[in-house]
């Protein structure tokens, strides 16, 4: 709290601390008690094995709400895949080749090729 300078010469400043305390103290509210937390012990946890199975139940579980495609939906867009990467693969194959041979161009004065 800052400082605060008496109003009248007859107010301390000791009682308008105790003022000011009182007011925070009428106008909060008091913080609700935390319940306590229990703490299982360990004999109580079911061993490993119980709790895999468990997960793994989990894990097929949500496998079974997975929406998978059909089959000609994979064969297709694995199509569509391998035809994008040897497109990419010819362009920049293309790309190097040509660069290669600029470079061969300037330092030596012949096209050099990548294949010799």
């Amino acid at each position: 709290m800052a400082n605060k300078k008496p109003k009248n010469a007859n107010q301390s400043v000791e009682t308008m601390k105790q003022q000011d305390r009182a007011a925070v103290n009428v106008d909060s509210t008091p913080a609700p008690k935390k319940p306590k937390k229990t703490v299982k012990k360990n004999s109580e946890k079911p061993n490993i094995f119980k709790r895999m199975g468990k997960g793994l139940k989990g894990v097929f579980s949500e496998l079974k709400k997975v929406s998978w495609t059909n089959g000609k939906d994979v064969v297709k867009n694995t199509a569509v895949v391998l035809v994008v990467v040897v497109l990419f693969f010819i362009a920049l194959f293309g790309i190097d080749y040509v660069l290669s041979g600029l470079l061969g161009l300037i330092s030596n004065g012949k096209w050099t090729t990548i294949f010799i």
